[in-house]
């Protein structure tokens, strides 16, 4: 962004030229933001000449010169009008046009037609006209937190309190005129017209309105356009101009419609495959997500960004509507991206801009008017819809501030550096503390300062953090709690070393491509407002879908292939969003049969190095885990609480992963880790022998090994050790199993009698029996 310097101190009662100007961007890039750079320029005006055309034709111009009183014959550039005055420029050959560059413009072009006063034409303007400047290059990434930087004034603001000078209040800058206030809908008046409506409030923030019954429309100004054309903008006429001065000026964008037929004004969303023409001759197909304005039936502009070519302002334009809006930050910068249409306006809006200064911008507008004289008939009042943006206030201790900063502040750097600013400041006494309430005035507070150590940052650059001494921050070493880290690094050394497993690292988000493949839907996903793509657009809800994916990456190199994850997942409980760590494990084998039991054998190692005494229930099928097995899968819980679920994946699920067989766990990470250690005592080992018994028996496949085993402790507080010995299942058997459980009989006050023993074993048997056991 270009910045020019006479234009900054219009806002500041002193004289530039008295400054040192490689002195001021220093200071300012210390203080504010990065100028990349400065450079002089200036206007030889002894070879430049105002000529009015006297004749037009097709291919060539006659104008004159009455300064030089001569008559000059140019070639047609295309935009000359009978009766404008242009600058001319004499060369070595001759004349010529002049053109954008040499009014230190980049872009490509010639000069327009300007407009000085008729007693200054035949030369009076050169000794008026004041073209030397300086112009700096901001780096416009160091001024994107700024919205209000944006602007001349923006920079006059910074710069007077910078240098301790008078800054003008924009009282001097505007006119006054009655405003009147709406919510979203203007009704069409004698004054105006035009009816107003304002829908989508939450794009459409705020809209003004002002009417011009008639309004001359003539050259630019020479000063205007010369301002324009330093700061790399194309002058064209006065009011495009105008409108394009005052948001260099104040940061406000607006847009000049033609008036003529047009009798409404609609802020609202398109409708898909909507069509607009642009100014540029580019023409956009619509989506819902764009806010547009239009005249009550179809967009004539792309809001915030770029105007229609229908209902932009001609040579031959009469009547005009002016509207200043606030538009979404956010949905201009999208609607901008999405066509790839960046202008000045853009670029502003989606800084999120001072929602108040729209009306600003209007006066400013007319000011511009009055200044040259321009004559026209208007509205008596503007007509503003959408609320005003309120004032935060912000109250922080002086204490608070020294501690932040580092040292010790005065109390009246602080009062006088806000206020320059213009910050309201009332200082209090509270608890022999000094207390600051600060209201932010709505310029800073829409984007930029909106908690207390903002402003402690508006403080800190102008006391000068070079001026605060350097010390080493201390580091104060206090012994923590490893227990959780220990943990996991135990948890990943015994299946990475002892269950020979890899471990993986995947991404947070679903591959929603190979959510369909594998046609699982997650309960009750947490989606982003702004995913990076629409493959990559919810949070997992379990690590297991990604673990399958690894296996149809790799199963095709691999006959054998075992991965677990350590990672976390996202899933909603009661309306709000939950974050919880998360492991997860799958074996896979594409030959060999996966044995449930050998696997939950593995797993159970696991358990055992936590300590945790985990209980194996019968699965309940559910949404969640859609890829269990139902008859070879378990949910596990620690005291009555769920630990996750382990299981083989069901053949019609994995069929379209990989041919053969995965077994997979996933289990609540938070839960292993809060998991607390107790202290082991010793248990004196009985003196007395047990009697080893086993039981085999054909169980239903519903009734699980954990269900067995606790039916068995529980027949008799003797029978200790149950644990499974084999395991066997055969096709013609259909829903039945073959467990053969071992466990051991025995009394820590004397030595059982084989009677007694056998007593203990014969109510184990009947409580199988009556449980729907087969005792083989």
């Amino acid at each position: 962004m270009k910045i020019s310097v006479a234009w900054v101190f219009d806002h500041i009662d002193a004289n530039w030229r008295t400054l040192s100007i490689s002195e001021l961007v220093d200071q300012f890039n210390r203080t504010t933001a990065e100028i990349e750079g400065f450079y002089a320029v200036d206007l030889d005006v002894k070879n430049i000449t105002l000529a009015q055309a006297k004749e037009v034709g097709k291919d060539g111009v006659t104008l004159f010169s009455s300064e030089w009183n001569k008559e000059i014959e140019l070639e047609n550039h295309g935009l000359v009008q009978k009766g404008r005055f242009f600058l001319v420029k004499k060369t070595t050959d001759g004349f010529a046009w002049l053109n954008l560059r040499d009014l230190h413009c980049d872009k490509e072009g010639f000069a327009p037609a300007v407009d000085v006063d008729q007693d200054m034409r035949a030369g009076g303007w050169k000794k008026q006209f004041k073209s030397d400047d300086y112009i700096l290059e901001v780096d416009n990434k160091s001024i994107t937190h700024r919205p209000d930087m944006w602007s001349h004034r923006g920079f006059a603001r910074e710069i007077a309190a910078m240098l301790d000078l008078p800054f003008v209040p924009l009282e001097q800058f505007v006119v006054q005129k009655d405003i009147k206030k709406y919510n979203n809908h203007v009704p069409s008046t004698d004054d105006c017209p035009i009816e107003i409506k304002l829908k989508d409030q939450e794009v459409g923030k705020r809209f003004a309105g002002f009417y011009f019954e008639t309004i001359e429309n003539g050259p630019s100004s020479l000063a205007l356009a010369y301002r324009l054309a330093v700061t790399n903008n194309r002058p064209i006429d006065f009011i495009v101009d105008a409108t394009n001065y005052v948001m260099l000026d104040i940061g406000q964008p607006m847009h000049a419609f033609d008036a003529q037929g047009l009798k409404t004004i609609e802020g609202r969303l398109a409708k898909k495959g909507e069509k607009l023409l642009l100014l540029d001759d580019q023409e956009l197909k619509l989506t819902l997500d764009d806010y547009v304005i239009t005249d009550g039936k179809k967009p004539i502009s792309l809001a915030g960004v770029m105007g229609g070519k229908e209902s932009g302002v001609t040579p031959e334009t009469k009547s005009l509507f002016l509207e200043s809006a606030n538009f979404d930050a956010t949905a201009v910068r999208l609607t901008s991206a999405r066509f790839k249409v960046r202008s000045e306006a853009s670029a502003r809006f989606e800084k999120s801009l001072d929602p108040n200064q729209n009306i600003s911008a209007i006066t400013r507008f007319l000011k511009l008017l009055d200044d040259q004289e321009i004559q026209y008939i208007a509205a008596k009042t503007i007509s503003s819809l959408g609320k005003n943006a309120q004032e935060l206030v912000i109250t922080l201790s002086h204490d608070f501030i020294c501690a932040r900063l580092g040292i010790d502040v005065d109390s009246e750097f602080i009062i006088k550096t806000l206020q320059k600013l213009q910050f309201v400041v009332e200082q209090k006494e509270e608890e022999q503390n000094v207390v600051y309430v600060v209201t932010v005035p709505t310029f800073r507070c829409s984007k930029d300062v909106t908690m207390p150590e903002d402003l402690i940052e508006e403080i800190g650059r102008f006391f000068g953090y070079d001026k605060i001494p350097h010390v080493l921050p201390k580091k104060r070493l206090e012994p923590s709690d490893l227990t959780s880290i220990m943990r996991v690094r135990d948890m990943k050394c015994l299946l990475a070393r002892a269950l020979r497993m890899r471990e993986v690292y995947n991404y947070a988000f679903y591959d929603e491509f190979f959510l369909k493949e594998i046609g699982f839907e997650p309960q009750l996903p947490v989606n982003v407002v702004n995913p990076v793509s629409q493959n990559w657009c919810r949070l997992v809800t379990s690590l297991i879908p990604h673990l399958l994916k690894n296996i149809k990456q790799n199963s095709a190199d691999y006959e054998q292939l075992r991965f677990f994850e350590w990672g976390r997942i996202w899933k909603k409980e009661k309306g709000k969003i939950v974050e919880q760590k998360s492991l997860a494990g799958i074996l896979f084998a594409r030959k060999s049969d996966i044995d449930f039991y050998d696997a939950k054998a593995l797993l159970g190692n696991l358990f055992e190095s936590l300590d945790m005494d985990v209980r194996w229930k019968k699965f309940s099928k559910n949404e969640r885990f859609v890829w269990f097995s139902e008859n070879q899968s378990a949910e596990l819980f620690y005291e009555d609480t769920l630990v996750g679920g382990v299981g083989k994946v069901d053949s019609s699920f994995f069929t379209p992963i990989s041919d053969g067989q995965a077994f997979v766990f996933e289990l609540n990470g938070d839960l292993l880790l809060d998991k607390k250690d107790y202290v082991k005592k010793y248990v004196p080992v009985s003196r007395y022998p047990g009697v080893h018994r086993d039981i085999s028996m054909l169980v239903p496949l519903s009734v699980t090994v954990d269900d067995v085993v606790d039916s068995i402790a529980s027949v008799d507080a003797r029978v200790r050790d149950v644990k499974l010995v084999d395991f066997f299942q055969k096709e013609e058997w259909e829903n039945s199993k073959s467990l053969t459980i071992g466990f051991v009989i025995q009394d820590q006050e004397k030595t059982l009698t084989g009677q007694e023993a056998d007593l203990i074993f014969d109510r184990i048997v009947q409580k199988m029996k009556k449980a729907g056991a087969t005792i083989r």
